[in-house]
């Protein structure tokens, strides 16, 4: 099977998958109210909902990369996929807040996005690694961008469990067509003395720890943005009307740059370095992040969103791509997920700063919080010139 056929069929199947872990985003304080057993509390239960998948994915990613560069790639991607679809037919299926959360955690569980970050990055060559996964980023923010907008529609003119029922049958579908029509590639012969440790190695080895700690304060400052952005609008723009309409269609605008400049910063990554795109783009979303604090119409602030989407774009694939040249590829699936846990931690990290820094600061003196997490991820990045040098290279 030629490796453009396996990268496309991998793709497609992160859109799907990214479309179901998405449909709740926006809506999930609604959405808790309407299930049993949650009283006055639908806060709190909205708030645990939207942490359990990662706290499942925290615990799980390093163990699932580690697993894939063991056991393949292609059977770990049949196990992802039937937690996956197990998990959404148990979120669509449950009356009540408790059925629902085990769907949430188990959703994580399955780390779909590891293991398809992590087969996406093993089938590509070294020349076009960066591209594919450039691609893994429009791929998502297709689905980020589908997800919220159909799952607020069926909330609103109908019910949310026949988009889970059918976003389940899809990943089913798109797990039988991998199944039958992808090969499990080729296994790398282990470098002697190259062996990745995990944690104990990320602590150790200088320029693999700068960029995993670039990856969690980028994650710390764009779901901390998620946080701030509704806040900061009714703030800055107290009388404008159809406020969620305008807060869902800036956040499209965002994941449509996303999604366009993706591939682009994907081959300027195959062609260049990261260390520098991932520099330039986490200081373009500080720069368009600060700018939001001098701006006074609307449409100026969906400009600063179109130019903070195609900057993140940037962000993630580098991170992923120059992790992935620290080390050998037989190493790829485990220092994969070890990234993808330092992503989690910060997703984790920036609303519980913001939850912290709402009682000091106004909702607009809040972005600032998030500029300084997008500038001191830059700087570690750009701080370590090791952080440019290949396995290969070392090994000359």
């Amino acid at each position: 099977m030629s490796r453009p056929h396996n990268l496309t069929l991998l793709l497609a199947c992160q859109a799907i998958t990214t479309l179901g872990l998405m449909v709740f985003v926006p809506i999930m304080p609604l959405y808790v109210t309407t299930l049993a057993q949650v009283g006055a509390e639908a806060a709190e239960w909205s708030s645990l909902a939207l942490a359990a998948p990662a706290l499942g994915t925290l615990c799980f990613a390093s163990h699932v990369g580690k697993w894939c560069d063991r056991f393949g790639y292609r059977r770990l991607l049949l196990v992802s996929l039937t937690l996956f679809v197990a998990s959404m037919l148990l979120m669509a299926l449950s009356p009540g807040i408790h059925g629902f959360m085990l769907g949430r955690l188990l959703q994580g569980i399955s780390t779909i996005g590891v293991v398809l970050t992590a087969f996406i990055g093993y089938v590509s060559d070294d020349a076009s690694r960066g591209r594919s996964l450039g691609l893994q980023e429009s791929a998502i923010a297709c689905g980020a961008l589908a997800g919220p907008v159909l799952g607020g529609v069926m909330l609103d003119y109908w019910s949310l469990k026949p988009l889970l029922i059918a976003s389940a049958v899809l990943t089913g579908v798109a797990g039988g067509v991998l199944w039958s029509q992808l090969r499990e590639p080729e296994k790398a012969i282990p470098v002697r003395g190259a062996l990745f440790g995990g944690l104990h190695t990320v602590l150790t080895h200088g320029a693999l720890r700068n960029w995993m700690l670039a990856a969690c304060l980028v994650q710390a400052a764009a779901f901390a943005f998620v946080n701030v952005f509704p806040l900061y609008l009714a703030a800055h723009f107290p009388a404008m009307d159809t406020m969620a309409s305008r807060i869902g269609l800036l956040h499209a605008l965002g994941w449509l740059a996303t999604m366009l400049a993706g591939p682009v910063w994907g081959q300027l990554n195959d062609q260049g370095a990261p260390r520098r795109h991932f520099t330039y783009a986490a200081m373009g979303c500080a720069l368009s992040v600060a700018l939001l604090a001098a701006v006074d119409h609307i449409w100026l602030v969906a400009l600063l969103r179109i130019g903070q989407g195609a900057c993140y774009a940037a962000l993630m694939q580098s991170v992923l791509l120059a992790c992935s040249r620290q080390w050998p590829i037989s190493e790829y699936g485990h220092v994969t997920g070890s990234s993808r846990s330092f992503m989690v931690v910060g997703q984790l990290l920036g609303p519980l700063l913001i939850m912290l820094l709402l009682p000091v600061l106004p909702p607009v003196g809040l972005i600032w919080p998030i500029v300084l997490l997008f500038v001191a991820s830059g700087l570690l990045v750009l701080s370590n010139p090791a952080a440019e040098v290949s396995f290969v290279e070392l090994e000359q």
